[in-house]
């Protein structure tokens, strides 16, 4: 009964989560229980159960510090082939070396 999510192993989802405090707060089942069945070690629970809310983290801005400069010319270059059929667009390699020859 693993609830970590696979492109991210390491975070638990949230419906995990509150079915740890759900079995620990109204079934009153042991921490060590818990750990057993969700394969999670005990202190990883009791973290758990000690969060009151549900963790919400949102990036406000995203840096780009590698492109700098080059971000308007490659979001340009990516909404203009967004409507090219997908064999017809740049690949990653190929916009690499357009940022290359650009400067």
């Amino acid at each position: 009964m693993s609830g970590f999510l696979p492109e991210n192993p390491g975070v638990l989802q949230m419906d995990v989560i509150a079915e740890i405090r759900r079995r620990h707060l109204v079934e009153k089942e042991t921490i060590s229980s818990l750990a057993i069945a969700f394969k999670l070690s005990r202190p990883t629970i009791r973290n758990h159960l000690k969060t009151v809310e549900t963790p919400a983290y949102q990036r406000q801005h995203q840096p780009h510090p590698m492109l700098g400069s080059f971000h308007q010319q490659l979001h340009a270059w990516l909404e203009q082939e967004a409507d090219l059929p997908r064999k017809q667009r740049r690949t990653a390699q190929r916009l690499y070396e357009c940022l290359q020859v650009e400067g």
